[in-house]
């Protein structure tokens, strides 16, 4: 038998997870806007791509939660600014669910739940290809247990009232939508601003509102 070892996770992913109060108003706002079809045809999606501008309080909320995941556990110094780039509302009715995608041209995702029917779909993450530990595509090894080390997803439990956020290139999917009643989340991205890099690498990048 071997003697003492260590294991040493590298580079894990780290996916944020905590609670915001649903206020009554909130969930009255996104019931009343409109929506369009996918192009998919899945799921409904809010005209309005710049949805949270029109809810203030909530648009703080997420702000500070993206500064808290950001700050306190990516531990990112502060001459990175993160604003939030774009944000909709999406509707998925009984039978319907969220394929697996990742959001381009971002840093940071996340998503909000103010209307959630319990067990209607939850969050799961999948490994991509690249993230590998001893199998690849040709050779499918079965695991004693299944973990967040050994799974080829991970699947958050979604109640009313969660935020989650993580870095926009992971692939994510929503379970289908199993009860009657419709599912409504608050979807969102956030790049960032500032001046990165010292002498001939130094980068500024900057928001100029037109």
């Amino acid at each position: 038998m071997p003697g003492k070892f260590e294991v040493h996770n590298l580079w894990p992913i780290p996916v944020y997870k905590s609670v915001l109060p649903v206020r009554e108003k909130w969930k009255v706002l996104i019931k009343g806007i409109e929506y369009e079809r996918t192009h998919i045809n899945n799921s409904d999606i809010s005209k309005d791509r710049f949805l949270l501008n029109s809810m203030p309080e909530l648009k703080k909320e997420i702000e500070d939660h993206c500064e808290h995941y950001v700050r306190k556990y990516l531990t990112v110094k502060n001459n990175a600014e993160f604003y939030l780039l774009n944000s909709w509302s999406n509707i998925h009715g009984p039978g319907e669910y969220s394929q697996i995608h990742c959001h381009a041209n971002a840093l940071i995702s996340g998503v909000y739940y103010p209307i959630f029917p319990k067990k209607s779909g939850n969050l799961a993450f999948h490994k991509s290809w690249g993230f590998k530990n001893i199998s690849d595509q040709a050779i499918q090894l079965e695991y004693e247990e299944h973990n967040n080390i050994t799974s080829a997803q991970y699947v958050l439990d979604i109640s009313e009232g969660d935020i989650v956020l993580f870095p926009s290139h992971l692939d994510h999917s929503v379970y289908e939508n199993k009860t009657n009643e419709n599912r409504f989340s608050i979807a969102f991205n956030f790049f960032v601003k500032g001046v990165f890099g010292k002498e001939e690498y130094k980068l500024e990048i900057k928001w100029v509102k037109k």
